[in-house]
């Protein structure tokens, strides 16, 4: 392969040429069937192959022989998503956006998910280098198009990015509420919903948060309700608000038991420490002892309900496999029975 290479790539490219031309249509079944492990037939699906090829033509400087090269690549379907990218990459070196931007959509229905997440990315970052503003329409329909088959676990870099173009080129409302319906399409809510609420302050200012975590609080489960309460109660801290932070505790310390999340009861104590008293330290311990009682009690309770559940599974099985002796068991006939009816038989005599 690499004796073919002259000055002028010639030689190469003509070995290339013939190397990745396919192979003629056998004759019969049982022909095509032999012949389909034969190197000689497959030889023409070889990327390494196809990669020197595109390499020899754009070192040549021949831009048509390189878009036929990468669009065959694409048929037989033997192109990366590198390859997606470097193809789109020389259409734009050579001024042909829109072409650039259907090498991308190939590429994406080519390969789904989740690797059409990372190309996504690369389009849509080039779509707005492109024309910024002026095509906005045609971003927030590249987006919506994105966003609508993405599974939830591979969305959020998408939205962020939407909800990021938004703030640049559109209005600052607008990514907002594409960050909020991101926290309930997204895998991990609990970090979307930070990164809302962050957005949300810095667009909006700190007052505007506390919609953003009272519906976080609300809709997520206890451990990421915790987790944002905290998050909340650490905002009012920072506006001043030492009543409303030490309710924002006061409520977290219901979801936290002191055993399982020591972390939660600590900040607790030291928000306490720095702007409390000694009236809401003792108030402080005093709801850290229900909360032990309450959850040693709740973990009491289960214990007790999986013991009755066990021995009621325990005595079910029992009575059943004493049914299934009975069942099968002959009974022994009644002695008095057995008595009656050999002296009826005496008396025949």
């Amino acid at each position: 392969r690499e004796l073919a290479w002259d000055a002028s790539g010639d030689g190469a490219r003509r070995v290339l040429t013939r190397a990745t031309a396919a192979p003629p249509p056998c004759g019969s079944d049982a022909h095509a069937a032999h012949d389909a492990f034969l190197p000689q037939r497959r030889v023409h699906r070889s990327r390494r192959l196809w990669a020197l090829l595109v390499d020899v033509e754009e070192a040549g400087g021949c831009v048509a022989a390189a878009r036929a090269a990468y669009d065959r690549m694409l048929d037989l379907r033997v192109a990366t998503a590198q390859t997606v990218v470097d193809y789109a990459a020389l259409l734009e070196a050579h001024g042909f956006f829109e072409d650039s931007f259907r090498v991308y959509e190939r590429g994406i229905a080519l390969f789904g998910y989740p690797v059409a997440v990372e190309l996504w990315g690369v389009y849509l970052r080039r779509f707005a280098a492109r024309y910024g503003a002026s095509k906005l329409e045609r971003a927030r329909d590249l987006y919506e198009q994105a966003l609508a088959a993405c599974p939830a676990a591979y969305a959020q870099p998408l939205f962020v990015a939407y909800g990021r173009m938004e703030e640049q080129h559109g209005l600052a409302r607008r990514a907002l509420r594409v960050y909020a319906r991101a926290t309930r399409a997204v895998g991990d809510r609990l970090e979307m919903f930070r990164f809302y609420a962050a957005r949300t302050a810095a667009l909006l200012g700190v007052p505007a948060v506390r919609a953003v975590y009272e519906r976080g609080i609300a809709e997520l489960a206890d451990a990421d309700a915790l987790a944002l309460a905290l998050d909340f109660a650490q905002a009012e801290r920072q506006l001043g608000e030492v009543d409303r932070a030490r309710a924002l505790y006061a409520y977290a310390a219901q979801l936290a038991d002191p055993r399982v999340s020591p972390e939660a009861w600590g900040r607790w104590h030291a928000f306490e420490v720095v702007c409390g008293n000694e009236e809401t330290f003792r108030e402080m311990l005093r709801a850290k002892r229900v909360a032990v009682a309450r959850f040693a009690g709740d973990a009491g309770n289960m214990a007790k309900a999986e013991v009755a559940r066990e021995s009621k599974r325990r005595a079910a099985e029992g009575a059943a496999a004493a049914a299934a002796a009975d069942k099968g068991r002959v009974l022994p006939a009644n002695p008095d029975e057995v008595a009656m009816d050999g002296a009826d038989a005496d008396d025949d005599l």
